[in-house]
């Protein structure tokens, strides 16, 4: 980070010093070249950006295999390298409006949804509720009207436009509120990467008091991250959806809440309602109870329509949903998996339902307060959408005893086509390497 704060200063110190001769020809020519940085209005009016080679030791080129569906696309990394860090912006409101606008439209001075790439580098923690919410303070969400006894305040969810990456460099936190990725006429929601990065309590509340008695059962639904397609009314089948998604090496958990019984506060980790193309690896889920949700009802049964690889993730003191699944084409290899469930939400680790078709090999299925797997399948074995199961090589191997309807869904044969390579572990040689290094573990040297 020294190296580019060096550059930022001298950049500075050149357009003070020249800001009163005509622009030159060479000036002029720099503005095709990568951008590192975006520094705040604050500083100057006339200062909008910072030209200069991306730095060394991050990532350049060509993105590497991500050993999931991600793989069916070769992209490479965003040149417009926009750094947000508190040195540049020691005010936290300020950053979190200069790190929303980036990864929203690819630049630290507009809001305004945009296809345009950019190579966000991130350092500390952007708080997404403007110190609205905190670790001892949550009562923000505690405020309901008091005749209709909706919610007063609505959650802290960000879009995220096409072609950009969010790379955590130094401490990477975003806090307090969540991300959408969402595929509209306007943003296809098309290769995004989000790598290095803990995503700590996405707080929200329920829609409306549940110390009402009407509404007791409402549930929160704000997510860390959710990925989610355009669909007509009434249509169940859209052009309209995220592709090419990478999310790895990032911690997701509720914070300092506890919110494991009953989700009042907090709703999926990662929640898919389509996408084309994604791997989720190298993650670290903990102290969270819906973790992933895929399809957002029985009537989504296309599989292809939600095609998401699962591989290296480790999930610990969570409840359920890792995943829960309707309509898609899953496959899950050497994750881990324990202290599932709790005294009073016992909860189980796989769900798929109708449409879902399960490739689950490698993985280590520790202590479960309730099943492994269940099914939540309403169709019939001659429908189409009947789900498919297909196991190989876990620790314990998934059978009647620790599934529900285990015999009813096995297969001998993969139900789909895996598109790309990967290299399969043990399940006991995968298990120490994610318990080592899964979640927000990388390290970047860029000093």
């Amino acid at each position: 980070m020294k190296y580019l704060k060096k550059i930022v200063a001298a950049f500075f110190c050149a357009v003070l010093l020249f800001s009163c001769q005509k622009k030159s020809a060479e000036s002029k020519n720099a503005k095709s070249e990568p951008i590192v940085s975006q520094p705040p209005k604050s500083e100057s009016d006339e200062i909008k950006k910072v030209f200069q080679e991306i730095p060394k030791g991050v990532p350049s080129g060509t993105i590497e295999k991500t050993g999931g569906f991600f793989d069916c696309a070769e992209l490479s990394y965003p040149k417009n390298v926009i750094v947000i860090d508190d040195e540049l912006y020691p005010d936290k409101k300020k950053k979190r409006e200069a790190f929303t606008n980036a990864i929203s439209s690819g630049s630290v001075d507009s809001s305004k949804l945009s296809e345009d790439e950019a190579l966000i580098l991130l350092f500390g923690t952007v708080d997404l509720s403007d110190g609205n919410v905190s670790d001892s303070d949550h009562s923000y969400f505690d405020e309901f009207d008091s005749e209709t006894h909706k919610k007063v305040h609505a959650d802290f969810v960000y879009e995220v436009g096409s072609n950009k990456t969010i790379l955590g460099i130094e401490n990477a936190k975003i806090a307090f509120g969540g991300l959408r990725i969402k595929a509209r006429p306007t943003n296809t929601a098309n290769n995004i990467v989000i790598r290095n990065v803990e995503f700590w309590d996405a707080h929200g509340s329920t829609d409306f008091d549940t110390l009402i008695p009407e509404f007791k059962d409402k549930k929160a639904g704000s997510d860390q991250i959710s990925v989610e397609g355009t669909y007509a009314k009434g249509e169940y089948v859209s052009e309209f959806i995220p592709e090419n998604i990478w999310i790895d090496h990032c911690s997701f958990s509720d914070g300092v809440c506890v919110d494991l019984d009953r989700n009042f506060n907090h709703d999926g980790a990662i929640d898919v309602k389509a996408v084309h193309n994604m791997t989720i690896s190298w993650c670290d889920f903990s102290n969270h109870d819906k973790v992933t949700l895929i399809g957002s009802g029985d009537k989504f049964t296309e599989s292809k329509d939600r095609q998401i690889t699962f591989h290296h993730n480790y999930y610990h003191g969570t409840v359920q949903r890792m995943p829960r699944s309707r309509g898609c084409q899953v496959h899950l290899y050497n994750n881990v998996y324990e202290n599932i469930g709790t005294e009073k939400n016992h909860g189980y680790s796989l769900g798929p339902g109708i449409g879902s078709l399960f490739i689950v090999e490698g993985n280590t299925f520790g202590s479960h307060k309730g099943k492994i797997l269940r099914y939540a399948d309403s169709s019939k074995p001659e429908d189409e959408t009947f789900s498919k199961l297909f196991v190989n090589k876990n620790n314990p191997e998934l059978d009647s005893k620790n599934s529900e309807q285990f015999e009813l869904h096995a297969v001998n044969e993969k139900p789909f086509l895996i598109p790309y390579e990967y290299d399969l572990l043990s399940a006991e040689e995968s298990a120490t390497l994610v318990k080592a290094q899964a979640g927000a573990t990388l390290k970047y040297n860029v000093r």
